[in-house]
Parts: C-alpha cells; sequence; structure tokens
C-alpha cells in the first residue's frame, strides 16, 4: 500500500481564518511523491485552491523535516534502537581486536548509504506531485474532480491542469484506489 500518511491539515488562511483540509502522503521506492490535498465539504476558511502554494509549501516543509543529517539520525536510531546493548558489545570486540578497519569500513559504508538516501529523499520531496481534489458533491466542476497543480520555482505561482485518477495512475504507477478519498473523510464534521 502506496499511502504513508492519511490527516486532516489546519492551515493559516486568509484574514488569518483557520481552515482545514485532507492530506494524503502517497510514496513508495522508484514512484514519485504525490500529495492529494482534498477540500472538506464542511472546510471553515479558505479553500485549497485559493491557498494552494500556502498548503504546498508548508506540507513540503513538514516532509522534509524527515531529512535530518547523518549525526541527528544516528543519534536518534541508537537512542530509539534494542540493539545498543549489542552495537556496544560489538564495537568492544573490535576494540579488543584491534581489528578496527572492518568496523571503520563498515561505519563509512553506512555514512554514505545515508547521506546518498537522504540527497534522494530531498530530491524527491522537491519533486513531489501536487493534486487538489474536490468531490463531485462539492467540486467547481462534476467534470473535473482532480487537479494537477505544477509551481513555477521561483515564484510559487500555481498553475492548474484538470486530470482523472486513471491519468495519474498510469502516470504515477500508484493504483487508482489511492487517489480516491472516501466520502466520509470528505465529509467529516
Amino acid at each position: 500500500m502506496a499511502i504513508v500518511q492519511d490527516f486532516t491539515y489546519n492551515f493559516g488562511g486568509f484574514g488569518g481564518y483557520t481552515s482545514r483540509c485532507h492530506i494524503r502522503v502517497l510514496d513508495e521506492p522508484d514512484k514519485p511523491l504525490v500529495i492529494i490535498c482534498s477540500q472538506l465539504a464542511n472546510k471553515p476558511g479558505t479553500s485549497i485552491t485559493n491557498a494552494a502554494e500556502i498548503i504546498a509549501q508548508s506540507v513540503q516543509d513538514y516532509l522534509a523535516q524527515d531529512n535530518l543529517p547523518l549525526a541527528a539520525a544516528i543519534q536518534r536510531y541508537i537512542k530509539t534502537s534494542r540493539l545498543t546493548k549489542i552495537l556496544g558489545d560489538l564495537v568492544a570486540r573490535l576494540k579488543e581486536s584491534k581489528n578496527l578497519t572492518v568496523f571503520a569500513l563498515e561505519s563509512i559504508k553506512l555514512a554514505l548509504e545515508y547521506r546518498e538516501s537522504h540527497a534522494d529523499r530531498s530530491e524527491k520531496v522537491a519533486k513531489m506531485r501536487w493534486i487538489e481534489h474536490y468531490d463531485a458533491s462539492i467540486g467547481l466542476s462534476p467534470k473535473c474532480e482532480y487537479l494537477e497543480v505544477s509551481f513555477k520555482l521561483d515564484t510559487w505561482e500555481p498553475e492548474w491542469k484538470c486530470t482523472t485518477p486513471e491519468t495519474l495512475s498510469a502516470s504515477t504507477g500508484y493504483p487508482i484506489a489511492e487517489f480516491q478519498i472516501p466520502h466520509a473523510v470528505i465529509n467529516q464534521p
């Protein structure tokens, strides 16, 4: 399943009014990062179309937070890992055997793997595909429930293009069902 996150997102709309939308994050290896931003039926405040660049930048920043510097990632791993004791014992035995070469090479390998995955993830987040979704019951047009939004790099000025779940599935590799947001989510209070 490609759905990594599914949540209601609160954002600052025009005039300072708190606004809400639904965000679905699709992310699998070797596929683009896709964000589906759905207009809620009982939404307060600003529409997702009027706040597209505000929401997209904020979600992009949120997703980029996962890209921790190597030292922070290692510290977090060690603190949360149940393997800390095993790792400590391994280090102690390597020091006793005075064969630090293998340990050093393995550490460098892990650091390089992390750096590569960090660079790949950063690029994936920067190239995310942003999709606006309006359910047929609340949408702009019954013929166009989905809009792919592209943003100009220097200004974040949005441009919209009508699309379908079938077209999105064909261009991203995700199943059509992943693009369909349940009515219960759209109609949440």
